[in-house]
């Protein structure tokens, strides 16, 4: 009997110990894609069991007594919904979701050096991901950027665009009051401001946020804003394979193929594209070529490496503008010889890289740097004159940035961020006399580099209230030197300071309801060209063009989250703008200056709102949801005046004192649709209303409003688990409106248009293998 029992017991001990062994703890950790921040509550889940935890503030989970082989299914509001197969407990198990947000209520934005919800952020932000993206083809960022509040980019052809945030950069009126451009959190403008767009393919874009404005004293320099791209990501745990071609009017097409791989401690992203069109104009033919490739190493919890590399060889005609007359003769003619390879020519290399490392929760340090080269023609010219000129830009550009969280008087989390960041350029520019094969007339070169340092604090303060503050202290400097023409002073060196504070505050009204208001200051340091004039003479007096920035947003959703909106309220006082100033008349040629001549108020109302009619998946009408955007500026000279000198020396003073800035559209309007259904069928369209704009500054020439309808019809499906397509076809300007794609203001000889085309269409395909 006691054998008996004996074996009885060794037998169940053994089938315990054996069920004891097959169960499992699984423990991990869920992180933001960038692997800069974890992510809190991410529903954990083993498929097909009740087993499931929650990600905790440090963005780790633990679920006990789990079975292998299981699958896990990882999801998380405004993320991309991954399962994961796995075999056995992994080591040191870190999982990275990709952004996928839909509404403002998901929207996440990295910028101020912090990550937070796009509702949360107190500043004005416009913000386009995956989804904005792709309603549009890929040859032209112009729709998507354009359906956003205070946001127009104009194109004269693919690769030369023009970014006006809010008004700004409008070439001789204001000068630079440019933007600043950082590429994954590298910075990647030049000292003074600005990076073409038309260096950067759209394609491998996976979002972009435009602060509005001079909310970025963190930023340093920039009075229009500053823009922050973030390259496409893959899927995690993914290997894929993508091509992609379109075709379209006026001999336009692009070809992109892409391989993306995803794992736990590393990510690579590699895309070449080619874009061609032969253009709506004469001389307006572009073709364009891109190399990019985005890569990220997590060597571990504390710490992400990101590389980027991107090779463009871009070359684009530039048609020139046309007067009236011309335009109503034949608006595709071209200003400039047909004989000539007009526009410009140039290569471009950029390289950079950023390291984040979290010390603990409450240190973290982010430092990256970049290196730009560019080596372009450009030439120009009719029967009157020609322009050709070399030029070799170099730039070179690291910031950092530390974070200090602790709590504060109150018992909540601040945060307290400092660092610098300091670039320089140096820019060669041979001119010829007669094109290339002539001797060169001019040799000049200017170094700009500036130094910016910065602090920021965030304190959480009673009754739900957020207060901000910030500053910058700014360091400018330009080197120039003229080696070839005899000038009084060929060489100058020109150093301007400046400082740049910030103040915000954010009130929490409920979970979906915040209002924020905000202050700042901000500059933009005189242009290499604004110092000089008509290449003759240079104006060491200019300095920093400055301006005061109000604003009051209000941000939330509503109607259980189917209904976001975004309203601004601003008003920015600019002062010291770089005007030119008519000194003389020699012979009928007017000599300018350019100096500190005038002050601009700007003011404006910018609204953004989205509803969702359905949002199910498991209907045939899976999403549908409308959106809009309106935009009122009211941008006037507060006081602006120069002179008309005859060529016998009389003077005839001009006061331009509260007339309409040339260029601004007092009201924009922008209204669309997404359609998408469960079998793959979709629809996307885009109703634009742009107002009138003046083309001069005593506002007596105008251009008249227009219409623009733009649609896009497709059908996307996965075949297989490993097989995805998508064909479509679509229209731009389906109404047929006459418009003009980009004006020349204040143009001497009334060469004001550069007409834009009438109907056209395209049509592409996507597809994807997934290994």
């Amino acid at each position: 009997m006691n054998r008996i029992l004996y074996l009885w017991g060794s037998l169940l001990f053994m089938a315990f110990t054996q069920n004891t062994n097959a169960q499992h703890k699984l423990q991990g950790k869920v992180m933001d894609a960038n692997g800069k921040y974890p992510l809190q509550e991410v529903a954990v889940m083993v498929e097909n069991t009740i087993l499931g935890t929650n990600t905790d503030a440090q963005g780790n989970f633990e679920i006990p007594n789990v079975s292998f082989p299981l699958n896990l299914k990882i999801s998380h509001v405004g993320y991309e919904t991954i399962t994961l197969s796995l075999k056995e407990a992994p080591k040191d198990f870190v999982v990275r979701l990709t952004e996928q947000p839909h509404e403002l209520e998901e929207i996440v934005v990295v910028s101020f050096e912090g990550s937070k919800k796009l509702k949360e952020t107190p500043a004005a932000i416009s913000s386009i991901g995956q989804r904005d993206i792709s309603r549009y083809n890929l040859t032209s960022p112009q729709q998507a950027l354009n359906t956003l509040p205070g946001i127009k980019l104009e194109s004269t052809t693919l690769g030369r665009y023009s970014l006006k945030i809010r008004g700004g950069n409008l070439g001789a009126i204001g000068h630079a009051d440019g933007y600043k451009t950082y590429w994954n959190g590298i910075p990647i403008s030049l000292a003074t401001g600005n990076i073409p767009l038309g260096q950067l393919d759209f394609g491998s874009i996976g979002s972009m946020n435009i602060v509005r404005g001079p909310s970025g004293s963190i930023y340093g320099a920039g009075l229009s804003g500053v823009a922050l791209l973030e390259n496409r990501k893959p899927l995690y745990k993914q290997t894929s394979f993508q091509t992609d071609f379109l075709g379209a009017s006026y001999g336009t097409y692009r070809y992109g193929a892409t391989f993306a791989t995803s794992g736990q401690n590393s990510d690579l992203h590699l895309q070449y594209s080619k874009l061609h069109t032969d253009g709506y104009r004469n001389e307006a033919a572009s073709d364009n070529e891109f190399i990019n490739l985005n890569a990220r190493f997590f060597p571990s919890e504390k710490q992400s490496l990101s590389l980027i590399t991107q090779y463009v060889d871009r070359n684009y005609g530039i048609p020139g503008n046309l007067s009236a007359e011309q335009v109503v003769e034949n608006p595709r003619q071209s200003t400039f010889s047909r004989e000539l390879d007009n526009g410009l020519r140039g290569k471009s290399l950029l390289v950079g890289a950023g390291h984040t490392y979290r010390f603990n929760n409450r240190w973290e340090n982010s430092t990256s740097f970049s290196y730009q080269v560019y080596e372009g023609d450009f030439l120009i010219g009719n029967d009157f004159f020609m322009v050709a000129d070399r030029s070799i830009t170099t730039a070179f550009s690291a910031r950092t940035a530390t974070t200090y969280r602790f709590d504060g008087f109150f018992g909540k989390e601040n945060r307290l961020v400092f660092g610098g960041e300091y670039t320089r350029g140096i820019n060669d520019v041979n001119e010829f006399s007669n094109g290339f094969q002539s001797p060169i007339i001019s040799a000049r070169t200017s170094t700009d580099r500036s130094f910016l340092g910065f602090s920021q604090l965030e304190m959480v303060l009673p009754e739900e209230f957020t207060l901000t503050l910030g500053a910058s202290y700014n360091n400018f400097r330009l080197d120039f030197e003229e080696r070839l023409v005899e000038l009084d002073n060929p060489r100058f060196s020109k150093e301007v300071n400046d400082f740049s504070p910030r103040i915000a505050l954010t009130k929490k009204i409920n979970d979906v309801f915040f209002v924020y208001a905000n202050i700042s200051k901000s500059f933009s340091p005189p242009p290499r060209g604004a110092f000089d004039n008509n290449g003759t003479q240079l104006n060491f007096d200019l300095e920093s063009t400055k301006g005061w920035n109000k604003e009051l947003g209000i941000r939330g959703t509503t109607f259980k989250n189917r209904l976001s909106f975004d309203a601004v309220f601003y008003r920015l006082d600019v002062k010291d703008v770089i005007l030119p100033r008519i000194a003389s008349n020699i012979g009928g040629v007017e000599l300018v200056m350019n100096e500190n001549a005038g002050a601009i108020d700007r003011q404006g109302i910018e609204l953004r709102t989205e509803y969702f009619l359905v949002k199910n998946s498991q209907q045939f009408l899976s999403r549908a949801s409308v959106f809009g955007s309106y935009t009122y500026m009211d941008h006037k000279f507060e006081t602006y005046n120069t002179v008309e000198i005859n060529e016998n020396g009389e003077t005839n003073e001009i006061n331009f004192d509260k007339k309409n800035i040339p260029g601004i559209h007092p009201h924009t309007l922008v209204v669309g649709t997404d359609i998408v259904t469960k079998p793959g069928l979709y629809f996307n369209g885009t109703f634009s209303y742009y107002d009138k704009v003046y083309l001069n500054n005593a506002n007596t020439i105008t251009d008249n409003p227009y219409r623009l309808f733009d649609a896009k019809l497709g059908f996307k499906k996965t075949l297989t688990k490993d097989f995805f397509f998508d064909v479509f076809v679509g229209g731009n300007n389906i109404l047929g409106d006459t418009y003009s794609a980009t004006h020349q203001y204040n143009s001497s000889f009334g060469a004001y248009y550069d007409p834009a085309p009438g109907r056209n269409f395209y049509s592409g395909a996507s597809l994807r293998y997934i290994f």
